[in-house]
């Protein structure tokens, strides 16, 4: 009904199109139609969103509406706008995206926000090397190489996830030098506390949760970057265990949690005896985020 309705239109400007394609998701149950059906329009005419409005009675060209209506037809079918558009926006820079790593998230930007507080506490000495474990886009080592100059090594198990890290660090690297490592953890690495700063954004969710995920995360998302094992914490236990022959005296650890895991991860740092000035730092909604320490 959708393709029908807009190839017999004889004429769709913009507006006829935004006004539709909103009411159409919002009839389908999309979380936030107005937005999406702007996003999806402005990529494929290659504006911003405020362009839409201020040629709002601009018709559009068959091969746009064509477009249009593929993009459409993907998000109605659960595709995260993310997925579609091929990009995401973190801390001020733009990701490539695909279904191979995580859509980067608002709350991910806390773990950055935590490393740059914590290292101006500290004083002015920088990070000669740092490690983003399970790097994924990589968005946690460039947005922080956005402030710190220093060696990134960007780990990841999955050679996929390591392939879109590096179309990102041939887009953001500006700062320092970039090595991509395809490693379970530290396994490529020997345990001579090489790095000054070590940050992870590791796979925390509970096996059973995973089904109850939003449809766009459950069904588009890579499940082994999701799956924390039966207690969310098989990753994040053998990071934090492993952490401390890898990180160097005075270095900075700084992980994402789930909301509800706080305390374990407080309890498994502190298990170790290796680390100091334990922090929990909550994002904007108000939930535990981040737990970070410095090495002993």
């Amino acid at each position: 009904m959708m393709a029908r309705k807009m190839r017999d239109t004889t004429q769709w400007t913009i507006m006829d199109a935004l006004n539709w394609t909103a009411d159409y998701f919002r009839k389908n149950g999309i979380p936030t139609p107005r937005l999406d059906a702007e996003v999806l329009l402005s990529e494929v005419l290659s504006v911003d969103r405020i362009t839409l409005y201020t040629h709002f009675d601009q018709p559009l060209t068959e091969e746009e509406r064509a477009r249009y209506r593929a993009l459409i037809k993907r998000r109605i079918g659960g595709e995260p706008v993310s997925y579609i558009r091929g990009k995401k926006e973190f801390w001020s820079l733009t990701f490539h995206v695909d279904r191979r790593v995580l859509i980067p998230r608002p709350e991910t930007e806390t773990v950055v926000e935590v490393v740059k507080k914590r290292l101006e506490e500290k004083g002015p000495a920088s990070p000669r090397a740092l490690a983003d474990m399970g790097c994924g886009s990589g968005a946690l080592a460039l947005a922080i190489s956005t402030f710190v100059n220093a060696r990134a090594y960007l780990v990841d198990i999955d050679p996929g996830a390591l392939a879109v890290s590096a179309i990102n660090c041939r887009r953001n690297a500006e700062n320092g030098s970039f090595f991509l490592v395809c490693a379970d953890l530290f396994s490529a690495f020997r345990p001579d506390r090489i790095f000054d700063l070590i940050v992870s954004n590791p796979p925390y969710v509970r096996r059973g949760d995973l089904a109850g995920l939003p449809a766009g995360i459950r069904d588009f998302e890579p499940v082994r970057a999701l799956d924390g094992g039966d207690d969310g914490l098989k990753v994040l236990r053998r990071l934090i265990e492993a952490c401390p022959a890898y990180l160097s005296s005075g270095g900075l650890f700084a992980t994402e949690i789930a909301p509800d895991q706080d305390e374990a991860v407080i309890a498994l740092m502190n298990r170790t005896g290796a680390f100091h000035d334990i922090c929990l730092d909550r994002d904007l909604s108000g939930h535990p985020r981040v737990v970070s320490a410095w090495r002993n």
